[in-house]
């Protein structure tokens, strides 16, 4: 009995840590898609989307089980989850290398930067990751807004015509991206082969800079620049809004 109250206390005491990291759903704003993560008591869920609307958690991509979360006093919160989602195809479904752990790192109640994945770890491997040890400085990595931010992104105006697009990269020509461009090569710790990451940390900062909406703006922006005739273009880029808030 006194191991099931303990039990009780543990589950009780790791959900409302969860619930102050991700309060509502985040999101990361891609030059295509949207990835957006939610938890719920003790699992994390991640998915690719197109609109702000809340999938049922079936519908999530994938599926991690959260076995600790501890914050420091840097604004940097550390989860220990692993991986529900089993391979197909394989002879090894659930292999022993599917945990890992994720840093964060936050930036008041609205935004949160995933800084570091560190992945292929065995259960004992990440059980044992001295935790403290991680330390980091840097602020550079996959920013994620909350589902209010979001919101509030809507409210801004729209990518949807070349002087917009003018206007945006007139803004990206500005010393300062440089420079953050070569602070993210010497920085950046998550594996972003296409510069998916960079590029979406360029084109949101810019778009925010300037009071556009950041989601579906580069999105737009290749529509836009493309040879489709200009009431296709149109069409498109409702619909993408159109879908985004349904």
């Amino acid at each position: 009995m006194k191991g099931k109250i303990l039990f009780i206390i543990s589950f009780v005491f790791l959900s409302t840590i969860n619930a102050q990291i991700f309060k509502e759903p985040y999101y990361f704003i891609g030059p295509d898609e949207m990835h957006v993560y939610k938890s719920s008591n003790d699992t994390l869920y991640t998915s690719t989307t197109f609109s702000l609307q809340q999938p049922k958690a079936k519908k999530y991509r994938n599926h991690y089980k959260i076995w600790d979360v501890k914050e420091n006093p840097s604004d940097m919160v550390i989860m220990k989850v692993e991986s529900l989602d089993s391979i197909p195809l394989t002879t090894e479904p659930y292999p022993d290398d599917r945990f890992r752990i994720f840093v964060y790192k936050k930036n008041g109640n609205k935004e949160l930067t995933i800084i570091n994945n560190i992945s292929h770890l065995t259960k004992q491997k990440m059980t044992d990751y001295n935790t403290d040890t991680i330390q980091s400085k840097t602020s550079i990595g996959m920013k994620l807004y909350s589902l209010t931010y979001m919101k509030e992104f809507l409210m801004l105006k729209k990518v949807v015509t070349k002087k917009d697009v003018d206007k945006i990269n007139e803004e990206l020509n500005d010393p300062k991206y440089l420079t953050f461009v070569e602070d993210y090569k010497k920085e950046i710790k998550l594996f972003d082969p296409y510069a998916s990451i960079l590029t979406a940390n360029l084109i949101n900062t810019a778009c925010l800079n300037l009071g556009y909406n950041p989601i579906g703006a580069s999105f737009s922006m290749n529509i836009i620049n493309s040879n489709k005739k200009a009431k296709e273009k149109e069409k498109i880029i409702n619909e993408f809004y159109r879908r985004l808030n349904p």
